[in-house]
């Protein structure tokens, strides 16, 4: 005879009333700690799917359970508790698999980290994670909302406004409206064109008017080669300054004088040789424990790498890093900001203007991609001046901008003035 338990409980209902299983229908054979019990359960939710009876007589007739009779399974029927029980018994025993699935993934973190070496610490605490995300799966919640119950609600989101971060163009904003909260922006060039400049300066607006911390994660500069570009900026000092006998008395005035600034600065410079998806969402959702994040910027997305060796093609590894990167937009509800390589044809189109075709290894990034904007540079007719195209903008219309380019300064500055292409 088995002993009375939530486990039992649940059979029961389910083997009186076929209309509880649908309240059930979610709860998995391994939830049960009872084996011969999860083998049972699968056989009688077997059963409802496929349309057929799974009452006391059919199952009894069909269950072949080593240590389970049939006055085991009438037993539960009898004892069961009535039909509207089934959600608070269905309950206790999903958190009941979930007490037993953490303690399992807590075992298997623990190996991990011990068997690890140091330089693989960062994807163990991924993997790590994951392994705590799929522990943490209760069978009996259903994923997603009924559309009826999410109405009201909605209704008084819409009236509130997305709060958007501007940029520090205000004609790439007449087009865009800023950064949103959970989008992804491309901005596509080639090498040498600008995309760092842009990117640092959107990572300094979303600290400035975000009042956040900003990850930037550079594969292609070091943090030193970063500080004097944020200092180039800040300061309106030239890069030369940082040479050997570049510091002259007025650049230093200049930089002392926006010290406090620079120093109050909290974009977070990620300046490792390898980082993989997996790094950069473990310091954002560090980052995010810690305090207000406001965004992400990665430089570049070319040069990021997969966790470990792959014998996936180099376009598959990049679509993959671009959708890990939107749906860390979404998770954290930040802007993301991707910095990408142009193929080389893109600057021997008619006047050398890039379109969205031209991102490199695109895969699936313009398709995860909120905003797309694409660089361009014309040193011979356009001299210091730097043009960005928004060739996809999901919530509005593309266009043309023309910026004043300061290379020395590392900046681009609005003119004033749209560029019709």
């Amino acid at each position: 005879m088995l002993d009375p338990s939530p486990e039992a409980a649940v059979i029961g209902i389910a083997l009186n009333d076929r209309r509880a299983l649908d309240d059930l229908d979610l709860l998995e054979p391994d939830d049960f700690r009872d084996e011969r019990l999860g083998e049972l359960w699968a056989l009688i939710r077997a059963q409802h799917q496929a349309g057929k009876p799974h009452d006391v007589t059919a199952i009894t007739a069909r269950a072949r359970i080593e240590g389970l009779t049939a006055d085991d399974v009438q037993s539960m029927a009898i004892m069961a508790p009535m039909g509207a029980s089934a959600d608070y018994y269905g309950d206790i025993v999903a958190k009941e698999a979930l007490r037993d699935r953490l303690r399992a993934a807590g075992t298997r973190v623990a190996q991990l980290a011990q068997e690890a070496d140091l330089d693989q610490l960062t994807d163990v605490a991924e993997v790590s994670r994951a392994e705590i995300d799929a522990a943490a799966k209760i069978g009996t919640s259903i994923a997603g909302i009924r559309a009826g119950d999410y109405f009201d609600e909605f209704l008084a989101e819409v009236g509130k406004s997305v709060k958007m971060i501007p940029t520090p163009w205000i004609d790439l904003d007449h087009l865009i409206g800023g950064l949103r909260p959970g989008a992804v922006y491309v901005i596509g060039a080639r090498p040498g064109v600008g995309k760092s400049v842009v990117g640092l300066q959107l990572a300094d607006a979303m600290v400035k008017h975000d009042g956040g911390h900003v990850l930037f994660s550079s594969l292609e500069m070091t943090r030193d080669e970063i500080m004097k570009r944020l200092i180039a900026q800040t300061a309106t000092v030239p890069l030369s300054t940082f040479d050997p006998g570049g510091m002259e008395p007025h650049r230093a005035e200049r930089i002392q004088a926006h010290a406090e600034q620079l120093r109050a600065s909290n974009i977070h410079l990620d300046d490792r040789a390898t980082l993989t998806p997996g790094a950069i969402r473990s310091t954002a959702r560090t980052m995010a424990r810690r305090g207000h994040l406001s965004g992400i910027v990665v430089d570049y997305l070319q040069l990021m790498q997969g966790a470990g060796k792959s014998s996936v093609p180099r376009h598959e590894l990049v679509a993959g890093f671009s959708r890990s990167l939107k749906m860390l937009a979404k998770e954290m509800q930040v802007p993301v900001v991707l910095l990408s390589q142009l193929n080389r044809n893109s600057a021997g189109r008619d006047g050398g203007l890039p379109g969205v075709a031209d991102l490199r290894e695109s895969g699936s990034i313009e398709q995860d991609a909120d905003v797309v904007i694409l660089l361009h540079q014309d040193r011979d007719q356009s001299p210091g001046e730097l043009f960005m195209k928004v060739g996809k903008n999901r919530h509005g219309p593309t266009g043309n901008i023309q910026l004043a380019f300061e290379g020395h300064y590392s900046r681009a500055m609005t003119m004033g003035s749209g560029w019709s292409g």
